[in-house]
């Protein structure tokens, strides 16, 4: 077995487009991409190589998803096939179709759990938190594995598009290097740096282009 990742297409791309937003070659910089979307994904890229990324073997593990569950206890699969008496592909259904923002807060629109929010709706706000301390810690796991980080970008639909979600993700890292500016942050569009001007790490938001970059692949095979 390997761990496959996914996304990888987007990370590629974000990453690249990061390193020309900068103005540095792709080599010269270590990176961590956020992709934001219904599926999530987080990776470390060291000097343009991927050395870690958040998916593994299936787009299951790691960030909690819109539908997904990512990162469990492994023993949870036995536990509910002993205990509910659950087949494993009743398990793996509800694990990739039924969990996640849905199975927390039955939303898994980031627009509508926001105002679900502002309702005072408790498992709204416990969604919402638990999808924010995911990232955080994946975040700070990658982090440590770079050892030096020059750019944190965010991407996809939730990435690109929600503010709260960038804000709270990044919150209190001033210590780690990460300074994010909240005007920047609140407003823009396209390509962009959202972080203060002393910030030691650049925090971009970057719009990715899957189809671009598959395009690319295609030219480049022919």
């Amino acid at each position: 077995m390997r761990r496959y990742g996914f996304h990888g297409t987007s990370h590629r791309y974000v990453s690249e487009q990061a390193a020309a937003f900068m103005g540095q070659p792709l080599g010269n910089l270590n990176q961590i991409v956020l992709h934001l979307g219904n599926g999530a994904s987080a990776s470390a890229i060291a000097g343009g190589r991927p050395v870690d990324t958040s998916m593994g073997l299936t787009p299951l593990e790691g960030l909690v998803m819109g539908t997904r569950s990512g990162d469990i206890d492994p023993s949870i699969v036995s536990y509910l096939h002993r205990e509910a008496k659950m087949s494993v592909d009743d398990i793996e259904s509800m694990l990739n179709h039924r969990s996640g923002m849905l199975g927390l807060a039955g939303e898994l629109d980031f627009r509508r759990l926001a105002q679900m929010i502002e309702s005072d709706d408790s498992s709204a706000q416990l969604a919402y938190d638990v999808f924010i301390h995911r990232l955080r810690k994946y975040i700070g796991a990658y982090l440590a594995v770079l050892g030096h980080t020059d750019v944190v970008s965010f991407t996809a639909g939730i990435g690109e598009n929600d503010a709260a979600v960038r804000r709270d993700a990044l919150a209190g890292l001033a210590e780690l290097g990460i300074v994010v500016d909240e005007d920047r942050n609140a407003g823009g569009q396209g390509a962009r740096r959202i972080s203060a001007d002393d910030s030691p790490v650049a925090v971009l938001v970057i719009p990715t282009n899957e189809e671009l970059a598959i395009a690319r692949d295609c030219v480049s095979v022919l």
